[in-house]
């Protein structure tokens, strides 16, 4: 019997139906999709779990993505590695090469210097000067002084044959007159000696009477090879300048956390532009790490007006108005900052008893010390290593830089004392906007305690001993790094709990080292061939250029691996960044494996929470289907039938 339906039956029926079609829905699209609902709140209890497991998982999708800008970045520093090491050690090679031969060839050939007395007057040779190894004697009418050379005992002769052939005796008297020199060679009116021993401001050498041998020969094919030499050397520092430029992605690599400018400025496009510049006598290419790496500038604002004095040859002294010139103070003493300080002329340190009283100094830096009295105790000194805990200073152990036994003792809590810093010894100074009376560059020789500079500079740029820069006028000296990037180190996370340091710049030692020999390779005047017959001061350096290839390849071999330098101030080497950057890639690349494992891994968990078996969804939303008609014709039966109806 078929009963009447009320209003809560029709409810009920009808819930029913919506419930079925809610199932047909679900099923439809778990069909479709795989999955098993299409909100969280479908996966129940799971839902908690799979939220996590997703999270996770974009973390390493991002790191995923992250890690594929650093693994070009570092492909691209291995890359520029590859490429120096290449140059260098084809460099190595030919520099090995050329430093095993007979490196003696290139100095002023030891018996082409000659001088032929040629004239038998003695107003030839009276009042006229020459300077050998650096004591200078005077052709005299009289014996008066020791570095005289008498010519009064053969005055009588004045005129005749043979007078020049005694005053080449008489030389000889004087400069050995045991015969045990064999470097010199008498020969009747004839002086034959090392071309480096006689100084180009003799007098004697311009004298019309007189005639000079070749003032300089060079063996031929050694002149090729030192040639050569510098060419692949000059190469070489422009394919290095070149590499530390790379650049990827918008950003340069070797820039020290600067990643706009390229980090390394070398402006010099051919060997002989770059001769100019640093021409071996005047300019040499700076032999330490703080002159090759110095910014540095001063105007007149600091110093005032500026003097700038000949001392003697190519030295000048450069001084200033305002008091303390080209100093910059650095440090005070007092019981907070140093606390007692101690002077150690054995050692040749300064001890302070207060920790980081001096960690502003650094490496190469020349230090002015003022003792607080009228300056004549002061010292300027040459930074050799300032310890860890920045309480001592070691300096180098140059003539003139080093700690005198007067200063020995301590200084109760530094009273008076000030230590300052200025531009190191062996810098570059540009002297911009000071007009065509001044060279256009000087190099720092040494600083003086009252803050001016003695520089040499090419005589041949000044009209005048002494030249005065004011105050009022627009100029600079300044110095200049190769190296324009930061030094700021950035730590790239390449997963949760691992990182890659990003610090290795250009302008970190072992690539200011490489710089440092090459250029002292490629400078001009490796070999000094100046004719001794013009006027200059100062001795030829006979081994200047086998003690500069010698010097270049101990720097060039501390460079690549830290051996062959005797006073290492740095541990870094080019195999040990070229180590650090394969090491960093092989982390990235295992990082990366592991990254992509641990998302497959992920994926995986979510898809077991969330996939369900299409087949069964299909089956389950065709039977929800009949269900759901069934349901629709009984509610449809129910809903005709009516009191009426059923009482007919």
């Amino acid at each position: 019997m078929v009963r009447v339906p009320t209003y809560n039956s029709y409810m009920n029926l009808l819930n029913r139906s919506l419930s079925t079609k809610a199932q047909i829905d679900l099923y439809s699209y778990q069909a479709t999709t795989g999955l098993k609902s299409p909100t969280y709140s479908g996966y129940g209890v799971n839902a908690y779990n799979i939220v996590n497991i997703e999270a996770a998982l974009g973390v390493t999708q991002n790191f995923m993505e992250n890690n594929k800008v650093l693994d070009t970045e570092l492909k691209a520093m291995n890359t520029a590695m590859q490429s120096i090491n290449d140059s260098i050690s084809d460099f190595k090679s030919m520099l090995n090469s050329f430093g095993a031969s007979d490196t003696d060839k290139m100095n002023p050939d030891q018996t082409g210097g000659e001088i032929t007395f040629t004239d038998n007057n003695e107003a030839t040779y009276l009042g006229k000067t020459i300077t050998i190894n650096g004591i200078k004697y005077t052709f005299a009418d009289n014996d008066d002084e020791n570095t005289n050379i008498d010519l009064s005992a053969i005055q009588g002769d004045s005129g005749t044959e043979g007078y020049a052939e005694k005053v080449m005796e008489l030389l000889k008297d004087k400069i050995d007159p045991a015969g045990t020199n064999k470097d010199y060679i008498f020969e009747e009116n004839k002086f034959s000696f090392p071309l480096y021993t006689i100084n180009g401001s003799s007098t004697i050498l311009s004298a019309d009477g007189v005639e000079l041998g070749d003032a300089y020969a060079m063996n031929q094919d050694k002149a090729s090879a030192l040639k050569d030499l510098q060419n692949s050397a000059f190469a070489t520092m422009l394919a290095l300048a070149d590499s530390l430029n790379t650049s990827a992605g918008g950003r340069y690599l070797f820039g020290g956390g600067n990643a706009s400018n390229a980090p390394v400025n070398f402006p010099f496009k051919t060997l002989e532009e770059f001769q100019a510049y640093y021409d071996g006598i005047n300019i040499k290419f700076p032999d330490s790490a703080s002159a090759i790496l110095s910014n540095m500038t001063f105007t007149a604002e600091d110093t005032g007006e500026l003097t700038i004095s000949r001392i003697e040859g190519n030295n000048y002294n450069i001084s200033t108005e305002k008091d303390g010139g080209f100093l910059n103070k650095v440090a005070e003493g007092g019981a907070q900052s140093t606390g007692d300080v101690t002077f150690d002329a054995d050692k040749n340190t300064i001890t302070a008893t207060e920790y980081h009283a001096f960690q502003s100094i650094k490496p190469g830096d020349t230090l002015v010390v003022g003792r607080g009295g009228d300056g004549s105790d002061d010292l300027s000194l040459i930074v050799k290593s300032v310890s860890e805990d920045g309480k001592t200073i070691t300096f180098e152990d140059v003539d003139g830089h080093t700690i005198p036994e007067s200063a020995n003792g301590t200084v109760t809590n530094g009273a008076g004392l000030t230590f300052s810093t200025s531009f190191p010894v062996g810098a570059v100074i540009e002297m911009d906007g000071m007009g065509n009376n001044v060279a256009e560059r000087v190099q720092v020789v040494s600083i003086n305690t009252d803050g001016s500079l003695n520089v040499t500079a090419d005589p041949n740029h000044f009209n005048a001993d002494t030249v005065t820069i004011p105050s009022s006028s627009k100029w600079s000296l300044g110095t200049s790094s190769y190296y324009q990037g930061g030094n700021v180190d950035t730590e790239r996370l390449i997963s949760s709990n691992q990182s890659i340091v990003m610090n290795i710049n250009a302008g970190d030692s072992a690539f200011e080292k490489l710089f440092r020999s090459l250029g002292q390779i490629a400078q001009g005047n490796m070999v000094d061939s100046r004719d001794l017959s013009q006027e200059f001061d100062g001795l030829v350096d006979s081994n200047f250029a086998s003690d500069t290839i010698s010097n270049a390849i101990n720097l060039l071999q501390s460079a690549i691996d830290n051996s062959g330098d005797l006073n290492p101030t740095s541990t870094s080497s080019l195999n040990g960044i070229t180590a650090k950057l394969s090491s960093d890639y092989v982390r990235l690349s295992n990082n990366t494996e592991n990254l992509t494992l641990a998302s497959t891994n992920l994926e995986n968990s979510v898809g077991d929470l969330k996939n369900t078996d299409q087949t069964e969804a299909v089956v389950k939303a065709l039977m929800a289907s009949n269900n759901l008609q069934a349901s629709y014709s009984i509610l449809n039966n129910l809903m005709n039938l009516s009191l009426v109806n059923y009482l007919k």
